[in-house]
């Protein structure tokens, strides 16, 4: 896969020598290059445990003042770590029965709570910090039961954020799990959706959704109406492939993970590219970055998949 996705990345890098080649041999008629911004970002540590507590398969990561929480997805539970990177505690563990998880894939953290998305149990589950179990309710549309990716609160924590894995919607859920509204379906036109994944509440309160197979991250009001998208396919800067997790700064700026290209794209508030994220040293080069999140000190912490860790970068200071 990596082989593959650098050859990928490859091609990009060729169209701009070529573009830049071309403009020298010929100014008049030559297209304009498009050159790869690239900002360099700081590798502080790991959080992947060791022994029992090792991480396999995380996919996603919420940070609050107390730690940080990882979905560690193939052992059906959520490990906790210090800020810095130390394991504190993991709790839950695989089954059907209450505050037991089956393929949990999206995190949230609010008000000292955590929200869990429980793919395979098709639950939404709900826990104090220390993991005593609080509640679950069952996600359920158009009187379906569907596997939930991932789930944002509102900022009055009245409201929860649901993407839907295989009825392509966000739905929108009261705290006792009654289905308040949904949008989307399955499609390419503005406001639906391919196989949407993570959910992200913006500071304007907005919400941001990933929608994975359209290779863009589409942003609404929280009633549904479509605001503005970020990206489309393509292997170019500015585009994407299997864009899987999103974030955003002090500075409303929008970090997009492709799990595919293997890279972190940074866009400012008008969802221009800024520039590609680069790990100072490439042996911290990224593999499958799936959840992101960025936390109040400028650490950007990314879920690699397929390598069992969880990254954690100091962003520059702007």
């Amino acid at each position: 896969m990596y082989i593959h996705n650098r050859l990928l990345f490859c091609v990009s890098f060729f169209i701009v020598f070529y573009l830049n080649t071309a403009a020298r041999a010929d100014p008049v008629t030559a297209v304009t290059p498009t050159p790869i911004p690239y900002e360099k970002i700081s590798f502080l540590h790991y959080l992947s445990g060791a022994g029992a507590t090792r991480l396999s398969m995380p996919t996603d990561v919420a940070v609050d003042e107390k730690g940080v929480y990882v979905v560690d997805g193939a052992n059906h539970r959520i490990v906790v770590f210090s800020h810095a990177g130390k394991f504190a505690y993991a709790f839950s563990g695989e089954g059907n029965g209450q505050g037991k998880l089956n393929s949990p894939v999206g995190i949230a953290v609010d008000r000292g709570k955590i929200y869990v998305a429980d793919r395979e149990n098709r639950l939404i589950q709900i826990f104090e910090r220390d993991g005593r179990f609080v509640r679950q309710f069952r996600v359920v549309s158009r009187g379906k039961a569907v596997r939930p990716i991932d789930i944002a609160v509102s900022k009055n924590g009245r409201e929860y954020y649901v993407s839907g894995n295989r009825n392509h919607r966000l739905m929108v859920f009261s705290p006792l799990g009654k289905l308040l509204r949904e949008w989307g379906g399955d499609g390419l036109n503005q406001g639906q959706f391919r196989f949407p994944g993570s959910v992200l509440v913006l500071p304007d309160s907005r919400v941001a959704v990933v929608d994975v197979l359209n290779s863009r991250v589409q942003m609404f009001n929280k009633k549904g109406k479509y605001s503005v998208q970020i990206g489309k396919w393509g292997v170019l800067p500015g585009q994407l492939v299997r864009p899987k997790g999103v974030a955003i700064d002090n500075n409303n700026n929008f970090y997009v993970s492709d799990s595919y290209m293997e890279v972190i794209q940074v866009y400012d508030d008008k969802t221009r590219l800024k520039y590609v994220l680069q790990p100072e040293n490439i042996s911290h080069r990224l593999v499958t970055p799936a959840g992101i999140t960025i936390d109040r000190q400028g650490r950007l912490y990314i879920a690699e998949v397929l390598k069992d860790r969880v990254s954690v970068f100091q962003l520059q200071k702007k």
